[in-house]
């Protein structure tokens, strides 16, 4: 069984009295499932199920054991297969490939009905059951069934009362698709939980992470705003927020969203940011202010001088020149990927035949996570 499910399966379960003693057929169920044994617990699962059809525990441990057969997790590499590498009959990875490859997380479908009707059943025998409805919830945003997971989720809040539990949980769901890549689905699960729990400003603020990244801007902008009005000494929200009007190069909002996380961090990068956002509002304007960052002082550090320094030089010279471009190259060379999206921004509206600035800005979204701000 792969440990990822393993994992969740136990993640999953909040304890429920009466606890299952070790001999019933639901405990015996479980502990197949949890040594690997999945088939084995789907056969005697079966069995069992047909001859105690209304145990809700031993339901639950056999829609476990169909899940964790049924589950599959693959890598999807994106590469291109060269003519030696065809000759030789193999492909070697780079570690970068690796690393990028895609998870995809695929279920036997008639297993997985079967696993969900197995739950189904048991939730309307025991409908205050918080593990049924959460298993539930894991097992369609796991297969991919986002719509059928929200309303899940939604089911579940109307039923059972709202908890932090619940909440952590079910914002984790959200988190889990978009670290696969699948903001759309993340921000479609988040929207009950962020309903349900309006005067949370973590959930709030996850929620409006993924709504930038699909270029929801309205949307993110009120669950960034309600987030920091209801936590408004919090440093990481007001950054957060900072950054989420740079990605969606709103660079009035951003400097000013900058200007406040650095009043309540003192973090130099947050000052910086803000004058990169001035650049991305005005570059010729943004001179000055560079240049004060770029002057030596006790407490001054030479690399964000020097880069200060090459912000001023890129204002002074261009948005969309050499200086400017070497600029861009180098922010992106050292990944700070946030303060190459002004420089880049501006070089392609000040000259729409700088294909190489629309082209980097691109990259800059692709790596970022944020392929629909590309465009």
């Amino acid at each position: 069984m792969n440990a990822l499910l393993a994992l969740a399966l136990l993640l999953t379960t909040t304890p429920q009295p009466p606890t299952n003693a070790p001999d019933t057929p639901a405990a015996k169920i479980e502990r197949l499932v949890l040594d690997g044994k999945a088939d084995e617990a789907v056969t005697d699962g079966r069995a069992a199920v047909a001859a105690h059809p209304d145990d809700v525990d031993l339901r639950l441990a056999f829609a476990r054991a169909l899940a964790a057969k049924a589950r599959r997790v693959n890598r999807h590499v994106d590469v291109k297969l060269s003519k030696d590498d065809g000759a030789k009959g193999e492909l070697t990875l780079k570690e970068s490939d690796r690393r990028a490859a895609a998870v995809r997380v695929e279920y036997d479908p008639a297993l997985f009905d079967e696993a969900i009707a197995q739950l189904e059943f048991a939730i309307k025998k025991a409908p205050q059951r918080v593990d049924l409805r959460v298993f539930q919830c894991f097992l369609l945003t796991d297969a991919g069934h986002i719509d059928r997971a929200k309303a899940a989720i939604e089911s579940t809040f109307a039923s059972i009362q709202r908890s932090p539990y619940l909440a952590k949980t079910f914002t984790s769901y959200g988190a889990e698709r978009a670290k696969r890549g699948d903001a759309e689905d993340a921000a479609a699960l988040l929207a009950p939980v962020a309903h349900a729990f309006p005067g949370d400003p973590a959930i709030l603020i996850d929620y409006a992470n993924v709504l930038t990244r699909i270029g929801r801007k309205t949307e993110a902008y009120a669950a960034f705003d309600r987030a920091t009005e209801l936590a408004p000494r919090d440093v990481k929200y007001a950054h957060t927020k900072a950054v989420g009007a740079m990605l969606l190069r709103d660079y009035d909002r951003a400097r000013t969203s900058f200007d406040t996380a650095f009043r309540l961090g003192h973090d130099p990068a947050d000052e910086f940011a803000s004058h990169a956002a001035a650049y991305g509002i005005d570059p010729k304007a943004s001179v000055a202010a560079m240049q004060k960052l770029a002057t030596p002082g006790p407490s001054s550090n030479p690399q964000a001088a020097e880069l200060a320094s090459a912000f001023a030089r890129a204002g002074k010279a261009g948005a969309s020149s050499l200086v400017a471009m070497n600029l861009a190259k180098a922010l992106l060379a050292s990944q700070r990927f946030v303060l190459a999206i002004p420089v880049l921004d501006r070089a392609a509206k000040a000259n729409p035949k700088n294909t190489e600035a629309a082209q980097m800005l691109k990259a800059v979204f692709l790596e970022l996570g944020c392929e629909r701000l590309a465009n």
